[in-house]
Protein backbone atom coordinates (compact mmCIF):
# COMPACT_ATOMS: atom_id res chain seq x y z
CA UNK A 1 0.00 0.00 0.00
CA UNK A 2 1.33 3.42 -0.88
CA UNK A 3 2.57 5.52 2.00
CA UNK A 4 0.62 8.45 0.45
CA UNK A 5 -2.47 6.87 2.00
CA UNK A 6 -1.04 7.45 5.46
CA UNK A 7 0.02 10.28 7.74
CA UNK A 8 3.13 10.09 9.88
CA UNK A 9 2.58 9.98 13.63
CA UNK A 10 4.82 13.01 13.96
CA UNK A 11 2.25 15.06 11.98
CA UNK A 12 -0.94 13.76 13.56
CA UNK A 13 -1.00 16.37 16.34
CA UNK A 14 -0.48 19.23 13.91
CA UNK A 15 -3.31 18.00 11.67
CA UNK A 16 -5.87 17.06 14.32
CA UNK A 17 -4.83 18.82 17.51
CA UNK A 18 -4.88 15.52 19.42
CA UNK A 19 -1.68 14.40 21.11
CA UNK A 20 -0.24 10.92 20.76
CA UNK A 21 -0.94 10.03 24.40
CA UNK A 22 -4.53 11.19 23.99
CA UNK A 23 -4.99 8.95 20.95
CA UNK A 24 -3.39 6.00 22.72
CA UNK A 25 -5.88 6.29 25.60
CA UNK A 26 -8.79 6.44 23.16
CA UNK A 27 -7.51 3.36 21.37
CA UNK A 28 -7.44 1.47 24.68
CA UNK A 29 -10.91 2.62 25.71
CA UNK A 30 -12.84 2.95 22.44
CA UNK A 31 -10.82 0.92 19.92
CA UNK A 32 -10.12 3.99 17.81
CA UNK A 33 -7.91 5.10 16.16
CA UNK A 34 -6.57 1.66 15.24
CA UNK A 35 -3.03 0.72 16.21
CA UNK A 36 -0.60 2.52 13.94
CA UNK A 37 1.12 0.53 11.24
CA UNK A 38 4.83 0.91 10.68
CA UNK A 39 6.67 1.55 7.45
CA UNK A 40 10.46 1.57 7.72
CA UNK A 41 10.07 1.76 11.48
CA UNK A 42 7.88 4.87 11.40
CA UNK A 43 4.45 5.07 13.06
CA UNK A 44 1.63 6.06 10.70
CA UNK A 45 -2.14 6.63 10.65
CA UNK A 46 -4.46 6.02 7.73
CA UNK A 47 -6.02 9.00 5.96
CA UNK A 48 -9.42 7.55 6.87
CA UNK A 49 -8.52 7.70 10.57
CA UNK A 50 -7.31 11.27 10.21
CA UNK A 51 -10.58 12.29 8.51
CA UNK A 52 -12.55 10.66 11.33
CA UNK A 53 -10.43 12.47 13.91
CA UNK A 54 -11.14 15.81 12.21
CA UNK A 55 -14.90 15.19 12.48
CA UNK A 56 -14.45 14.21 16.14
CA UNK A 57 -12.51 17.40 16.71
CA UNK A 58 -15.35 19.49 15.25
CA UNK A 59 -17.96 17.73 17.37
CA UNK A 60 -15.91 18.12 20.55
CA UNK A 61 -15.51 21.81 19.80
CA UNK A 62 -19.30 21.95 19.62
CA UNK A 63 -19.57 20.52 23.14
CA UNK A 64 -19.52 16.74 22.79
CA UNK A 65 -17.48 14.59 25.15
CA UNK A 66 -15.07 11.91 23.87
CA UNK A 67 -17.33 9.14 25.17
CA UNK A 68 -20.16 10.41 22.95
CA UNK A 69 -18.28 10.42 19.65
CA UNK A 70 -14.89 8.65 19.63
CA UNK A 71 -16.30 5.14 19.55
CA UNK A 72 -18.82 5.96 16.80
CA UNK A 73 -18.38 5.05 13.15
CA UNK A 74 -17.57 7.81 10.68
CA UNK A 75 -21.15 7.71 9.35
CA UNK A 76 -22.64 7.95 12.84
CA UNK A 77 -20.62 11.07 13.60
CA UNK A 78 -21.49 12.66 10.27
CA UNK A 79 -25.17 12.02 11.02
CA UNK A 80 -24.76 13.71 14.41
CA UNK A 81 -23.15 16.68 12.67
CA UNK A 82 -25.98 16.81 10.14
CA UNK A 83 -28.66 16.66 12.84
CA UNK A 84 -26.81 19.40 14.67
CA UNK A 85 -27.15 21.52 11.54
CA UNK A 86 -23.38 21.75 11.62
CA UNK A 87 -22.73 20.05 8.34
CA UNK A 88 -24.52 19.02 5.18
CA UNK A 89 -22.39 17.81 2.32
CA UNK A 90 -22.49 19.97 -0.77
CA UNK A 91 -24.89 22.49 0.75
CA UNK A 92 -25.68 25.37 -1.61
CA UNK A 93 -25.57 28.66 0.26
CA UNK A 94 -27.85 31.52 -0.62
CA UNK A 95 -26.61 35.05 -1.20
CA UNK A 96 -28.09 35.99 2.17
CA UNK A 97 -26.25 33.20 4.01
CA UNK A 98 -22.96 34.12 2.35
CA UNK A 99 -23.46 37.74 3.40
CA UNK A 100 -23.96 36.69 7.03
CA UNK A 101 -20.88 34.44 6.92
CA UNK A 102 -18.79 37.23 5.47
CA UNK A 103 -19.77 39.51 8.35
CA UNK A 104 -18.95 36.79 10.87
CA UNK A 105 -15.49 36.34 9.36
CA UNK A 106 -14.90 40.05 10.00
CA UNK A 107 -16.44 39.77 13.49
CA UNK A 108 -18.72 42.65 12.52
CA UNK A 109 -21.49 41.99 15.03
CA UNK A 110 -23.32 45.27 14.45
CA UNK A 111 -23.56 44.74 10.70
CA UNK A 112 -24.65 41.14 11.32
CA UNK A 113 -27.49 42.29 13.60
CA UNK A 114 -28.46 44.99 11.11
CA UNK A 115 -28.74 42.38 8.37
CA UNK A 116 -30.91 40.24 10.65
CA UNK A 117 -33.26 43.18 11.16
CA UNK A 118 -33.34 43.89 7.42
CA UNK A 119 -34.24 40.31 6.58
CA UNK A 120 -36.86 40.16 9.33
CA UNK A 121 -38.53 43.37 8.11
CA UNK A 122 -39.36 41.63 4.84
CA UNK A 123 -40.63 38.36 6.32
CA UNK A 124 -43.15 36.97 8.76
CA UNK A 125 -41.54 35.23 11.71
CA UNK A 126 -42.43 31.86 10.21
CA UNK A 127 -40.70 32.80 6.94
CA UNK A 128 -37.78 34.31 8.84
CA UNK A 129 -36.97 31.14 10.80
CA UNK A 130 -37.62 28.85 7.81
CA UNK A 131 -35.92 30.83 5.06
CA UNK A 132 -33.32 32.94 6.85
CA UNK A 133 -32.31 31.40 10.18
CA UNK A 134 -32.48 27.69 9.34
CA UNK A 135 -30.52 27.96 6.05
CA UNK A 136 -28.02 30.26 7.76
CA UNK A 137 -27.29 27.71 10.48
CA UNK A 138 -26.81 25.00 7.84
CA UNK A 139 -24.43 27.28 5.94
CA UNK A 140 -22.57 28.23 9.11
CA UNK A 141 -22.14 24.57 9.96
CA UNK A 142 -20.85 23.79 6.49
CA UNK A 143 -18.36 26.66 6.63
CA UNK A 144 -17.22 25.61 10.10
CA UNK A 145 -16.87 21.95 9.13
CA UNK A 146 -14.78 22.86 6.09
CA UNK A 147 -12.48 25.10 8.13
CA UNK A 148 -13.61 28.41 6.63
CA UNK A 149 -14.57 29.79 10.04
CA UNK A 150 -13.65 28.99 13.63
CA UNK A 151 -16.01 27.43 16.16
CA UNK A 152 -16.26 30.77 17.93
CA UNK A 153 -17.85 32.23 14.78
CA UNK A 154 -20.56 29.56 14.99
CA UNK A 155 -21.12 30.29 18.67
CA UNK A 156 -21.22 34.04 17.99
CA UNK A 157 -23.80 33.50 15.26
CA UNK A 158 -26.00 31.35 17.51
CA UNK A 159 -25.73 33.83 20.36
CA UNK A 160 -26.79 36.81 18.25
CA UNK A 161 -29.70 34.93 16.69
CA UNK A 162 -30.89 33.67 20.08
CA UNK A 163 -30.82 37.19 21.53
CA UNK A 164 -32.68 38.54 18.53
CA UNK A 165 -35.39 35.87 18.72
CA UNK A 166 -35.88 36.49 22.44
CA UNK A 167 -36.27 40.23 21.80
CA UNK A 168 -38.79 39.57 19.03
CA UNK A 169 -40.78 37.21 21.23
CA UNK A 170 -40.94 39.76 24.05
CA UNK A 171 -42.27 42.37 21.61
CA UNK A 172 -45.19 40.18 20.53
CA UNK A 173 -48.53 40.73 22.24
CA UNK A 174 -50.63 37.64 23.05
CA UNK A 175 -54.15 37.67 21.65
CA UNK A 176 -57.25 37.19 23.82
CA UNK A 177 -58.41 33.57 24.21
CA UNK A 178 -55.20 32.17 22.68
CA UNK A 179 -53.41 29.25 24.38
CA UNK A 180 -50.76 29.54 27.07
CA UNK A 181 -47.54 27.78 26.01
CA UNK A 182 -44.89 26.73 28.48
CA UNK A 183 -41.58 26.33 26.65
CA UNK A 184 -38.71 24.44 28.28
CA UNK A 185 -35.77 22.14 27.69
CA UNK A 186 -35.76 18.80 29.54
CA UNK A 187 -33.13 17.66 32.05
CA UNK A 188 -29.67 17.54 30.48
CA UNK A 189 -30.67 19.62 27.44
CA UNK A 190 -28.95 22.97 26.84
CA UNK A 191 -29.32 23.67 23.09
CA UNK A 192 -32.08 26.26 22.96
CA UNK A 193 -31.96 27.76 19.45
CA UNK A 194 -34.60 25.41 18.04
CA UNK A 195 -36.90 26.09 21.00
CA UNK A 196 -36.51 29.85 20.60
CA UNK A 197 -37.34 29.61 16.89
CA UNK A 198 -40.63 27.83 17.59
CA UNK A 199 -41.35 30.19 20.48
CA UNK A 200 -40.95 33.26 18.28
CA UNK A 201 -43.23 31.82 15.60
CA UNK A 202 -45.95 31.00 18.13
CA UNK A 203 -45.65 34.37 19.84
CA UNK A 204 -46.22 36.23 16.57
CA UNK A 205 -49.24 33.98 15.90
CA UNK A 206 -50.80 35.20 19.17
CA UNK A 207 -49.91 32.58 21.77
CA UNK A 208 -49.09 33.53 25.35
CA UNK A 209 -45.47 32.51 25.94
CA UNK A 210 -43.79 31.38 29.16
CA UNK A 211 -40.18 30.19 28.89
CA UNK A 212 -38.65 28.55 31.97
CA UNK A 213 -35.26 27.85 30.41
CA UNK A 214 -32.91 24.91 29.93
CA UNK A 215 -32.17 21.70 31.84
CA UNK A 216 -35.43 21.77 33.83
CA UNK A 217 -36.19 18.83 36.17
CA UNK A 218 -39.52 17.25 35.29
CA UNK A 219 -41.00 17.83 38.76
CA UNK A 220 -40.18 21.53 38.41
CA UNK A 221 -41.67 21.53 34.94
CA UNK A 222 -44.89 20.11 36.36
CA UNK A 223 -44.98 22.84 39.01
CA UNK A 224 -44.36 25.57 36.44
CA UNK A 225 -47.03 24.23 34.09
CA UNK A 226 -49.56 24.06 36.91
CA UNK A 227 -48.86 27.52 38.27
CA UNK A 228 -48.98 29.27 34.89
CA UNK A 229 -52.08 27.26 33.87
CA UNK A 230 -50.40 26.08 30.67
CA UNK A 231 -52.49 24.70 27.85
CA UNK A 232 -49.45 23.25 26.10
CA UNK A 233 -46.03 22.21 27.41
CA UNK A 234 -43.58 22.43 24.51
CA UNK A 235 -40.15 20.77 24.57
CA UNK A 236 -37.35 20.37 22.05
CA UNK A 237 -34.69 17.67 21.96
CA UNK A 238 -31.46 18.42 20.12
CA UNK A 239 -29.04 16.19 18.20
CA UNK A 240 -26.97 15.58 21.35
CA UNK A 241 -29.76 14.46 23.67
CA UNK A 242 -29.28 10.73 24.44
CA UNK A 243 -31.79 8.93 22.17
CA UNK A 244 -32.47 6.31 24.84
CA UNK A 245 -33.75 9.04 27.19
CA UNK A 246 -36.23 10.76 24.87
CA UNK A 247 -39.23 8.42 25.16
CA UNK A 248 -38.81 7.81 28.94
CA UNK A 249 -38.62 11.59 29.49
CA UNK A 250 -41.78 12.26 27.51
CA UNK A 251 -43.61 9.31 29.07
CA UNK A 252 -42.74 10.39 32.60
CA UNK A 253 -43.76 13.99 31.91
CA UNK A 254 -47.08 12.79 30.48
CA UNK A 255 -47.76 10.93 33.73
CA UNK A 256 -46.90 13.99 35.81
CA UNK A 257 -49.17 16.43 33.97
CA UNK A 258 -52.96 16.44 34.08
CA UNK A 259 -54.64 15.06 30.91
CA UNK A 260 -55.94 18.51 29.94
CA UNK A 261 -52.37 19.79 29.42
CA UNK A 262 -51.02 18.92 26.00
CA UNK A 263 -47.40 17.98 25.36
CA UNK A 264 -45.78 18.97 22.07
CA UNK A 265 -42.22 17.96 21.22
CA UNK A 266 -39.84 18.64 18.35
CA UNK A 267 -36.20 18.78 17.37
CA UNK A 268 -33.52 16.68 15.71
CA UNK A 269 -33.27 14.47 18.79
CA UNK A 270 -36.64 12.91 17.92
CA UNK A 271 -35.47 11.56 14.56
CA UNK A 272 -34.83 8.10 16.03
CA UNK A 273 -38.11 7.85 17.95
CA UNK A 274 -40.15 5.05 16.40
CA UNK A 275 -43.02 4.90 18.87
CA UNK A 276 -44.48 8.15 20.15
CA UNK A 277 -45.73 8.02 23.76
CA UNK A 278 -49.49 8.23 24.09
CA UNK A 279 -50.62 11.78 24.77
CA UNK A 280 -47.60 13.41 23.11
CA UNK A 281 -47.67 15.19 19.75
CA UNK A 282 -44.49 15.32 17.66
CA UNK A 283 -43.86 18.37 15.46
CA UNK A 284 -41.43 18.11 12.54
CA UNK A 285 -41.97 21.52 10.92
CA UNK A 286 -42.56 25.01 12.27
CA UNK A 287 -45.87 25.48 10.45
CA UNK A 288 -47.22 22.31 12.08
CA UNK A 289 -47.28 24.14 15.40
CA UNK A 290 -49.37 26.95 13.87
CA UNK A 291 -51.81 24.43 12.43
CA UNK A 292 -52.00 22.54 15.72
CA UNK A 293 -52.75 25.73 17.64
CA UNK A 294 -55.58 26.49 15.22
CA UNK A 295 -56.96 23.00 15.76
CA UNK A 296 -56.75 23.49 19.51
CA UNK A 297 -58.78 26.69 19.36
CA UNK A 298 -61.25 25.30 16.83
CA UNK A 299 -61.95 22.39 19.15
CA UNK A 300 -62.87 24.83 21.92
CA UNK A 301 -60.06 23.75 24.24
CA UNK A 302 -59.17 27.37 25.11
CA UNK A 303 -61.85 29.56 26.75
CA UNK A 304 -61.87 33.34 26.94
CA UNK A 305 -59.47 33.53 29.88
CA UNK A 306 -56.82 31.63 27.95
CA UNK A 307 -56.75 28.57 30.20
CA UNK A 308 -57.53 25.13 28.88
CA UNK A 309 -60.83 23.54 29.75
CA UNK A 310 -60.59 20.25 31.62
CA UNK A 311 -61.46 17.17 29.60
Amino acid sequence: MSTSSFVLQSEIERLTGFGIENLRKWRQRFGFPPAEQRVDGRAIYSRESVDRLLVIKRLMEAGFRPGQVVGNTALENLKIAADLILFKSGVERSESTNAFISLLKRSDSEAFKALLRKRRAKQTMLDFVQHTVAPLMVGIGDAWFNGEIDVYHEHLCSSMIERYLIAQTLKSQPKPAFPIFLFALPPGEHHQLGLLMVEAVMAEAGAYIVNVGTDIPLDSLKLAATECKADVVALTFSFSYPPRNVVPTLTHLRRLLPPRMLIWAGGAGLSQVRRVPKGVRIMTHFDEAITAMGELMWAGRVPANGAAQPE
